[in-house]
């Protein structure tokens, strides 16, 4: 029987992202001198903010040999599970520039005498001091999705399975060997490119209004964007009679910001959307963004109970503050919202973003999935079957073509 590669380097590479800022890439060498890589993708996440949300890639370089590389090199390339629980309890030491902005400027009273001598003195101009400051915290998001989305192609490619399989083998799933549904970007440019999958694959078709603005944007009484869905719900019949998708809308706290987070009024506007939006369902993700977790949850709560006395069909959709296993615990409440959009590169560790779709299908709340590289997402939803695949649909669906039975 031949012996599993194990881990014999952990490599790190300085590259450019596509906004042409830099970021790093790991790479990870197997003993039979083949290299696996993955970007360290930085998504904000509401509740990290500050020190906390700041990635260096210089920095996160040293700290992967420091404190993760003792960890991994020399261990055989068996399990994706247990080495990527070994870095959630790892911390590191950041080094940041604190700056303490100046203090004001005292008024103080000027006698008569120290102007007529001439000896006025002039204050000095208070300035701005710096300090470098380190402190101890959690292993950046960044840094755990890049090490470990590197790892789990790997350790694939060691047990010569797809990383679908392998999912299903550590997690102890059943593969379905089912496409996932594809949610698209509705835009004429990826409809068209798309136009032989619709009737099959698509399930929703997404519209993400800008987060500035919101007067403009969508109207002051959103109005602008209900005759944009209006016109969409007009639209969709001219691509295909059968066509039956939901319109997804993420409105990035635009409600909130409209009604000053008022929920009978966010749900006025809501009321107006559905009927725009006939006859598909709507989606509706993001109209309110409050400023912690606990509100955010309370308004989610009283506008779905809202929804339910007012008969409405449309889907709320939680994605601010999804940025933990446990706040998915909390949002994974049908009195809370309908659905989920998980954003793995946002909760960082690959065994994370995992346990936190399957808690979801444990309670039967539907789940939209979406990360990073593209293709690496479309495995892990092969095992993982969310509801919903959010993305590229043409990479989406090619590497389904490519993994499922014909």
């Amino acid at each position: 029987m031949m012996k599993s590669p194990a881990i014999s380097e952990l490599l790190t590479a300085p590259t450019l992202a596509e906004n042409g800022r830099s970021q790093l890439t790991i790479g990870i060498e197997l003993s039979d001198g083949r290299r696996f890589w993955a970007d360290c993708v930085a998504v904000p996440a509401a509740s990290r903010m500050g020190v906390a949300a700041v990635f260096d890639p210089i920095q996160a370089a040293n700290q992967i040999q420091q404190v993760v590389a003792p960890l991994w090199q020399g261990q055989p390339a068996t399990e994706f599970r247990p080495l990527a629980q070994k870095l959630l309890p790892l911390t590191e030491s950041f080094t940041y520039t604190k700056v303490t902005p100046p203090p004001e400027l005292a008024t103080r009273a000027v006698s008569r005498r120290s102007l007529i001598t001439g000896f006025l003195a002039e204050e000095p101009t208070p300035v701005a001091t710096e300090e470098e400051v380190t402190v101890e915290r959690p292993l950046h998001p960044a840094v755990q999705y890049g090490l470990t989305a590197a790892l789990l192609p790997a350790v694939a490619a060691a047990n010569r399975v797809s990383v679908a399989k392998l999912v299903a083998r550590e997690y102890g799933l059943d593969l379905m060997e089912t496409a996932v549904p594809l949610q698209i970007p509705l835009n004429d440019q990826t409809i068209q490119a798309a136009h032989t999958i619709l009737t099959t694959h698509v399930a929703s078709v997404g519209y993400t209004t800008g987060n500035q603005n919101h007067k403009a944007t969508l109207g002051k009484n959103a109005e602008r964007l209900q005759q944009h869905v209006r016109q969409i719900a007009a639209w969709l019949p001219s691509l295909n009679l059968d066509f039956q998708p939901t319109i997804h809308l993420d409105l990035q706290g635009g409600f909130g910001n409209l009604f000053d987070n008022k929920s009978g009024k966010v749900l006025g506007a809501m009321y107006g959307l559905e009927r725009a939006a006939k006859p598909y369902d709507l989606l509706m993700q993001n109209p309110v963004w409050r400023e912690d977790l606990p509100t955010q949850l309370a308004q989610y709560k009283e506008l779905t109970s809202f929804c339910r006395i007012r008969r409405l069909k449309t889907m709320l959709v939680a994605d601010v503050w999804v940025d933990s296993f446990e706040a998915v615990q909390q949002f994974a409440d049908a009195s809370v919202c309908q659905m989920l959009h998980v954003v793995l590169p946002r909760l960082g560790n690959l065994e994370v973003g995992i346990t936190t779709v399957l808690h979801a299908n444990s309670q039967n709340h539907p789940v939209i999935l979406s990360g990073t590289p593209t293709p690496l997402t479309t495995q892990l939803a092969l095992a993982l079957q969310p509801d919903q695949l959010q993305g590229d649909p043409l990479i989406h669906y090619n590497e389904m073509q490519k993994s499922l039975p014909r």
